[in-house]
């Protein structure tokens, strides 16, 4: 088994630990890298398929409905929420499903590019310089996460791009999760409002 780059390695950079970095940190054995991928596929499959399925069938709608609105989430990302409201689903319905899709998304994305690093020495390196560079900016350390929240509007990025972002900035797991869902939220609330007229009437 290859081994990979040890936190001494990393003196004189102060190390933002989150779970791609401590990956650097240990040779990542066939049993640990077989138990992260389940659990990732677990967590996907979970709020990818069983959340949206249960949610279709507790407000009549079918199943083939549900796996065309999760494609369109897929494809579409916040804008899926007009396809949703056409299905007549109630807005926080809506607002629950396409939050489920984009978590799965999400987790799925950061666990892959954990266990890529975790095999990789060029991204550990790379990860090292952007955590040199960054580190010793104080806003970023406290607030950068939040930048995750406008990020994740941004076409081209959005949902796919964001916890790339996230995790290339090694922001904290948990915190940067809770950000891009908040902007995500946002931005499907912002895509219905528009759709049932509600900006409109504002103004």
């Amino acid at each position: 088994m290859r081994r990979f780059i040890y936190p001494e390695d990393y003196r004189g950079y102060d190390m933002i630990r989150v779970a791609a970095v401590e990956a650097c940190g240990r040779a990542l054995s066939q049993d640990t890298c077989r138990f992260r991928v389940a659990r990732a596929v677990a967590f996907v499959l979970l709020f990818l398929l069983a959340v949206p399925l249960l949610l279709g069938s507790a407000f009549g709608v079918s199943p083939a409905a549900v796996l065309a609105l999760i494609g369109s989430t897929l494809l579409l990302q916040a804008a899926a929420a007009v396809v949703a409201l056409s299905l007549g689903m109630h807005p926080v319905v809506v607002l629950v499903f396409l939050t489920s899709v984009a978590a799965a998304v999400l987790v799925g994305i950061l666990e892959v590019c954990d266990l890529f690093a975790g095999r990789s020495r060029m991204v550990q390196g790379l990860l090292s310089k952007i955590d040199a560079k960054t580190g010793s900016i104080d806003y970023l350390k406290r607030y950068g996460a939040l930048m995750l929240i406008p990020v994740i509007w941004i076409p081209g990025i959005a949902l796919y791009g964001t916890p790339v972002v996230a995790w290339a900035f090694q922001y904290p797991r948990r915190v940067s999760l809770l950000c891009m869902l908040a902007g995500w939220a946002i931005a499907i609330l912002v895509v219905m409002a528009a759709t049932m007229g509600l900006v409109r009437l504002a103004f």
